[in-house]
C-alpha cells in the first residue's frame, strides 16, 4: 500500500519538528519544504525547495498529497513589534500560505491535496475576551494579532472556496513543550526561587501540551467532517494564577512574586498587551465534538506530560 504523503512546510521549527517525527513514527512519507536548494549530495530525498517571499513552488511537489500542511510564521515574541517587523511577522505567514494555495490552484482537480492545514492562533478572538467561553464560532476580536489572524485564515481559505480542498484553520493557543515556546521562559525563574504570577493572575490561558496539540494536527487531518477553524487548546481553561500554582507545585518551588501589569505594559509594550497578559477562554468545542481524547487535559497533566520527573 502507498504510504500518504504529506507535505510540510515549517518543520525546523518547535511545532514543525515534534509533528515531522509523529508523521515519520506514523509510517507517512514526509516532504519537507525548505527555502534553499537541497544538498545534492544528502541523502535526504524528502526535502525540496521553495521561495514563498519570491512566490516560487513548483506545483508537482504538492500533486497528489493526501495532506498539506503549513506552519510558517516568524516568532511573534522573537522582536520587539516595531512596524518593520509587525510588516515581517504578516508576510512569513501571507507568503508561505498564499505561495502554497497558488501552487494548488495550479494543479488539475483530481491532483490537488485532500486536505490543507494552515496555522492560526487564538489570538483571532482579541487579546481581552473577558470569561465568555470561546467557541470557533466566536467573533473576531480586537487587535493587531487578531487582524493578523483574520487576514492569514482568510488566505488559507481560498484553498477551500476557490479550488475544493477541504481547508482546517489550526487556531494554535499557548504550546507548552519541554525545549521551546512559552514553558522553558517560565520554568527557569521557578526554579531560581523567581517564579512570579503574571499582572492579577485572572488571564484566562489556552494551553495544549506540544504531544496533543500534534496529535490535534494528525486528527484533524484524518477527519474529513473537520474544516474551518480549529481551537487547538485543552479542554480545562485555566487561569494564570492557576498555571502559576501548578507549575510552582509540580516543580516544588514555592513562589509569591508578582509581576504588575502596568510594569510588564511598560517593558513589554504590544507583546505584553497581545501575548503575555492577553485573556482568552478558548475551548476545543470542535475537537471535542469529533471525539479527540486529550492525552493531558489539565494544567497539571501537562506539566507532569513535557517536564523531566518532579523534583
Amino acid at each position: 500500500m502507498k504510504r500518504p504523503l504529506i507535505v510540510l512546510a515549517g518543520a525546523s521549527g518547535f511545532i514543525g519538528s515534534h509533528l515531522m517525527d509523529a508523521l515519520v513514527t506514523l509510517g507517512c512519507e514526509v516532504r519537507k519544504l525548505q527555502r534553499h536548494h537541497p544538498d545534492p549530495a544528502s541523502e535526504d530525498a524528502g526535502v525540496a525547495y521553495w521561495n514563498p517571499r519570491e512566490g516560487v513552488c513548483d506545483e508537482r511537489l504538492l500533486a497528489g498529497a493526501t495532506a498539506v500542511i503549513c506552519l510558517n510564521g516568524a516568532n511573534l515574541m522573537g522582536r520587539p513589534w516595531t512596524a518593520r517587523y509587525k510588516e515581517t511577522l504578516v508576510r512569513s505567514r501571507l507568503d508561505a500560505v498564499t505561495t502554497l494555495v497558488d501552487a494548488m490552484g495550479r494543479l488539475p482537480r483530481s491532483e490537488r491535496p485532500r486536505v490543507f492545514l494552515s496555522g492560526s492562533a487564538v489570538g483571532f478572538y482579541g487579546y481581552d475576551c473577558g470569561d465568555e467561553k470561546l467557541t470557533e464560532d466566536a467573533p473576531q476580536g480586537e487587535g493587531f494579532l487578531a487582524e493578523l489572524c483574520a487576514q492569514w485564515e482568510a488566505a488559507a481559505q481560498r484553498a477551500q472556496d476557490e479550488y475544493g480542498v477541504r481547508t482546517v484553520l489550526l487556531r494554535t493557543g499557548l504550546v507548552l513543550g519541554p525545549e521551546a515556546g512559552l514553558l522553558p521562559m517560565m520554568v527557569i525563574p521557578y526554579r531560581l526561587g523567581l517564579g512570579a504570577q503574571l499582572g492579577n493572575g485572572q488571564s484566562w490561558m489556552p494551553v495544549i501540551s506540544v504531544v496533543d496539540h500534534v496529535r490535534a494536527i494528525v486528527f484533524c487531518m484524518a477527519t474529513p467532517r473537520i474544516e474551518g477553524p480549529v481551537n487547538l487548546v485543552c479542554p480545562e481553561p485555566l487561569r494564570n494564577e492557576e498555571l502559576h500554582e501548578n507549575l510552582s507545585h509540580y516543580l516544588g518551588r514555592p513562589s509569591f512574586l508578582r509581576a504588575p501589569e502596568a510594569l510588564m505594559r511598560t517593558v513589554g509594550g504590544q507583546i505584553a498587551e497581545e501575548v503575555i497578559l492577553a485573556s482568552q477562554r478558548a475551548v476545543p468545542h470542535k475537537l471535542l465534538a469529533e471525539g479527540f481524547m486529550f492525552t493531558a487535559p489539565t494544567a497539571f497533566e501537562i506539566l507532569g506530560q513535557v517536564l523531566p520527573a518532579r523534583h
